[in-house]
């Protein structure tokens, strides 16, 4: 259960180790990952060539039962930022991973001719995928399930992983994705087309009794959870209305903050009660916040899709100016077939068509929209980008490239550290979770930092300090050491300290992302260190207490901090596009003033403080 795979591509040499000792000092998952990566990537090596590694790890409660055991964390170097590069996806492919035997799979080197690899319980083969080449995901799916059997899991990239899409990603069976950071793109170099599991074995823990008693104990705070009724019903569409309305969407590339008829088009109300026809869950998940769709009139009338999303809401509908739901889902749908990160496309196109609008792509123009919401012009652009096609071979290398290219157009690029920004405008709602697009180690990203007392419709504006959005007893139940909360909250809780939270909740989200569960509101406000600790200890059968998890959690995250600085990183990348600085960002309710420099420097050094890091 773990044991780690190591697969030498030149060579299609395969070894398999025992991973024990890294769980025990590195917790599973992402926190294995990071070790394995700085340990196994030469400094200054090329994201797209042979000495990067790329490491799929389901973190250490995946298998079991446990509510949202279900994710795996995969990481490389970052072909779009150059620099730490890591994404997470759940559906069954991890368990499937545990069942099998496995923990973790180690991929080096580079093979001289397109195979996939295929790991069947105690059989891992290196087969050879020269027929699956050029197919897209869904296709490629398919062919292996009928050369292999339909109980395969599989992660899979498609044209754009192959062509090197800087943002290619890896496709989890249809609908799922390692989306962020390009490792899609890493798969493709090493012309490795996918990674099909079967595994009929089980989950095994070391102490039954104990592990028990957690479960119901972790069913009980998720079910009992307040936002589990909301987050059942909507999935992270919960919260498209909110952010609508404190003025926080991405519109139009950043540069407005909500749409008048946004409730009425692309509201969660309006999904719920026109597109949704069930709920579906991950495995182990008594959340089910996914969702089944159906198109019930237009144009796209019986077309079905897994959806929607709130990131595909707030990408194509909100960033690029998409009303139809339809239309969303179908966009979608073309970037998990080519393997792309709905972020960086959408982000990608945003730009292009922000930059040709100021007339600044001459002879490259006419292959892009002009207008907000074109959605020909916006798939045309997609398929292009999948292929490397046209000025899709540009847009492929992400904003940063693309804009360094195009005279006068790196304004329009919305990026952190070379990762496209996604989901929410930082002049609209600034509070630990946009913090955490400048601080996290992957980039401009919003997934790895959440304040565990958020307040949803509170726009925020002290850049040290955000309100408390739970009672003041939430406060003192959160499953959290009692001295980070005086730290944070202060005594009595008054407040949040907005740096002090964002490392809190970096170590936090370090933690679920290397056992599994999932950062979806149910189990991120009810579990807590101390839970971490008891579970890690009832697996593993090694005792942990909560500081030694908290501390293992500051170790990984350290080593991802460091294994940037050791590739150029450097105080100044820790800041937003001046757009954000300069422009004021009109929405419905008026106007939300620009960003100080000065402050958000302040508070990245306070940040940086709270960690201990050099500034």
């Amino acid at each position: 259960m773990f044991k780690i795979i190591k697969i030498d591509l030149i060579n299609q040499k395969i070894d398999v180790v025992d991973g024990m000792n890294l769980h025990k000092e590195f917790l599973g998952g992402l926190g294995v990952n990071t070790k394995l990566m700085v340990d196994l990537i030469p400094p200054d090596s090329e994201p797209l060539g042979p000495d990067n590694v790329l490491i799929f790890g389901a973190g250490s409660f995946v298998g079991t039962l446990l509510p949202t055991a279900a994710r795996t964390e995969l990481t490389a170097k970052s072909p779009l930022s150059n620099r730490f590069g890591t994404a997470n996806s759940g559906g069954l492919w991890g368990a499937a991973l545990k069942f099998a035997g496995y923990s973790h799979l180690v991929i080096t080197g580079k093979s001289s001719i397109p195979v996939y690899l295929m790991i069947d319980d105690g059989q891992i083969k290196v087969e050879n995928a020269t027929h699956l080449w050029g197919l897209d995901t869904w296709a490629t799916v398919e062919k292996i399930k009928q050369e292999k059997g339909s109980d395969f899991q599989i992660a899979s990239i498609g044209p754009a992983g192959e062509k090197l899409v800087r943002f290619a990603s890896v496709i989890n069976n249809y609908h799922g994705a390692w989306g962020r950071t390009g490792m899609g793109a890493v798969m493709g170099s090493k012309n490795l087309k996918a990674i099909a599991v079967r595994g009929t074995g089980i989950a095994r823990v070391a102490d039954h009794l104990a592990f028990a008693r957690i479960m119901t104990e972790a069913f009980k705070k998720v079910l009992s959870n307040d936002h589990f009724g909301y987050t059942r019903c909507y999935g992270s569409m919960v919260v498209a209305d909110p952010y609508n309305k404190i003025g926080a969407l991405p519109g139009l590339n950043f540069t407005c903050g909500s749409f008048p008829d946004w409730v009425e088009t692309r509201g969660r109300g309006f999904f719920a009660k026109n597109y949704k026809e069930k709920d579906l869950a991950c495995f182990s998940c008594p959340v089910a916040c996914a969702h089944w769709s159906r198109v019930k009139y237009g144009q796209y009338e019986g077309y079905e899709a897994k959806g929607l999303e709130v990131t595909y809401t707030f990408e194509f509908g909100a960033k690029l100016g998409i009303k139809e739901i339809a239309e969303i889902l179908k966009c979608a749908e073309i970037c998990n077939r080519y393997g792309m990160d709905v972020v960086s496309a959408a982000g990608v196109i945003a730009f292009a068509i922000e930059a040709n609008q100021h007339g600044l792509l001459k002879e490259l123009s006419r292959e892009v929209p002009v207008q907000w919401g074109d959605f020909p012009g916006i798939t045309s652009l997609l398929d292009q980008i999948g292929k490397r096609q046209g000025i899709g071979d540009l847009l492929a290398e992400g904003v940063k490239i693309a804009s360094a290219r195009i005279p006068n157009s790196a304004y329009y690029a919305m990026h952190v550290k070379g990762v496209e920004i996604p989901v929410r405008d930082p002049r609209g709602k600034w509070d630990v979770w946009t913090l955490g697009n400048l601080t996290n180690t992957r980039g401009g990203d919003h997934l790895r930092t959440r304040s565990t007392v958020d307040a949803l419709l509170s726009p925020g504006h002290n850049h040290l300090e955000q309100k408390i959005g739970v009672a003041e007893e939430v406060v003192h139940d959160l499953d959290m050491p009692e001295d980070l909360k005086s730290q944070i909250f202060g005594e009595p809780p008054a407040k949040v300290n907005i740096p002090r939270m964002a490392k809190y909740a970096e170590d936090l989200i370090t933690i679920i992302n290397s056992t599994g569960l999932c950062i979806r509101p149910p189990s991120h406000r009810s579990l807590g260190p101390d839970f971490y600790a008891r579970t890690l200890s009832a697996i593993l059968g090694y005792p942990f207490t909560a500081e030694e998890v908290l501390e293992a959690a500051v170790k990984i995250w350290n080593l991802q901090h460091q294994f940037n600085v050791r590739e150029g990183e450097n105080l100044d990348e820790y800041v937003f596009p001046q757009r954000f600085y300069k422009e004021p960002l009109p929405f419905q309710g008026g106007i939300r003033p620009p960003l100080s420099y000065q402050n958000i420097k302040e508070t990245v050094q306070q940040y940086f403080m709270a960690r201990g890091w050099e500034f």
